[in-house]
């Protein structure tokens, strides 16, 4: 699929496929990550105040301020881990109050996604506060007293509120503090230790939901030591699924502290998935530079992957050994869904072409890679200035699972 006129036809007849698509869709279990996000809008004012504010806080949130600063500068994005969770007034002097509080993490950001299109997948949830349960989409479902149940049924758990993550979003053009933003991002800070969903309840059942569905690993990134205990547990999990019967086991990756994070984790799960997700600048860090597609064969290669998906602003890729049309049309799905919450700020139900985005003619050119592997590449519907930037990889995932989860025939 490349760019220009015939991938505005695409996604035209895309946005007609979507009904059908989510019809025929097949469960969808996800874990296991899963908070909440307080989104700030960084104003000019705001980011002069985060640039040029003298020491304020512990000296783990001085650091952790000085290393905000220095991604400001660079232009980089991504999560920030600052450990200390009594920092959080400080960082709401500084950025200003949130907007709103949402629910974060990949695994229920997608849920969010499907939830918007009328699906009821299955979340991986042990926080169940008042606040995150608020949080989460309606149709939504989680265990409970060993049965899958809307969260809007579950009762409220008391106790200690986890701390938000604080999502700066970072608009192109905003200046403040020596800094012009070049490129509308977002850096999400985290004050709290990431904390794996190993849902009991799910454990146990979701191996039973996933027949002919897909299933989402993720948040397996910032977990320190607790991963040598939390991940074979997720493995475990993955492997239920595949047993289970599930088209698709998929693993989305996020900010690892380098390739020899990942490594462990992969290690450690990569034999139960068939798929791996990432975005172009963590294929860049974690993987590899160069072409795109060989640096994505050689990592599917390595792992015994069936794909691997990368997502850009202007283009998305998968490598795959799989159906060539299927694997477009998939990816073809995440970048609608991606590019209608980039317009809307938040998931939608039905889709459209947003009215200001451009499609890039020049992308990477999609045929036969190494190993064995074949590239699929499309154009995404870009918006430069999006309305918000926060959940746009979580959400192209939730287009891309699906297709993957779909039964429709649509060629």
């Amino acid at each position: 699929m490349t760019g220009g006129s015939d991938a505005r036809q695409r996604y035209e007849q895309l946005v007609e496929q979507r009904e059908a698509l989510v019809a025929a869709s097949g469960p969808i279990v996800a874990g296991f990550s899963a908070t909440t996000d307080a989104l700030h809008r960084v104003s000019d004012a705001a980011l002069e105040r985060l640039m040029t504010a003298g020491h304020v806080g512990s000296d783990t949130f001085g650091q952790g301020l000085a290393t905000l600063r220095r991604w400001l500068l660079e232009g980089r994005d991504g999560e920030l881990f600052i450990d200390d969770e009594d920092a959080e007034p400080l960082l709401e002097q500084l950025a200003g109050a949130p907007e709103r509080v949402q629910c974060g993490g990949t695994s229920i950001q997608a849920c969010w996604s499907w939830s918007s299109l009328g699906l009821a997948p299955l979340l991986a949830l042990t926080n169940r506060s008042e606040r995150q349960l608020r949080a989460t989409a309606e149709h939504v479902r989680v265990i409970a007293a060993g049965e899958p149940i809307t969260v809007r049924r579950v009762t409220p758990v008391p106790g200690p509120v986890v701390p938000s993550n604080h999502v700066l979003e970072l608009t192109r053009g905003t200046s403040g503090g020596g800094v012009t933003v070049a490129r509308s991002s977002r850096i999400t800070v985290v004050l709290a230790r990431k904390r794996l969903q190993l849902d009991p309840g799910f454990l146990t059942r979701s191996a039973a939901l996933v027949r002919d569905g897909v299933g989402l690993v993720s948040g397996l990134n910032g977990i320190g030591r607790a991963r040598e205990a939390a991940v074979p547990q997720v493995a475990e999990a993955a492997a239920g699924w595949r047993a289970g019967g599930a088209r698709l086991v998929h693993l989305e990756l996020a900010e690892y502290a380098g390739a020899g994070e990942l490594g462990r984790v992969m290690e450690l799960v990569g034999e139960h998935v068939d798929s791996v997700g990432m975005n172009a600048s963590e294929l860049n860090r974690l993987v590899g530079a160069g072409d795109p597609a060989h640096v994505a064969a050689a990592f599917a290669a390595e792992h015994k992957l069936a794909r691997v998906v990368v997502h850009a602003d202007e283009w998305a890729m998968s490598v795959h050994r799989r159906d060539p049309e299927r694997e477009e049309l998939a990816l073809a799905a995440g970048s609608l869904a991606a590019a209608n919450r980039a317009e809307a700020g938040e998931p939608r139900g039905s889709w459209v072409i947003p009215d200001h985005s451009s499609l890039a003619v020049e992308i990477p050119p999609a045929g036969p890679v190494t190993h064995g592997y074949r590239a699929s590449v499309v154009a995404t519907p870009y918006l430069v200035t999006p309305r918000s930037t926060i959940g746009l990889g979580d959400t192209f995932v939730s287009g891309d699972l699906l297709v993957q989860a779909s039964s429709a025939d649509l060629n």
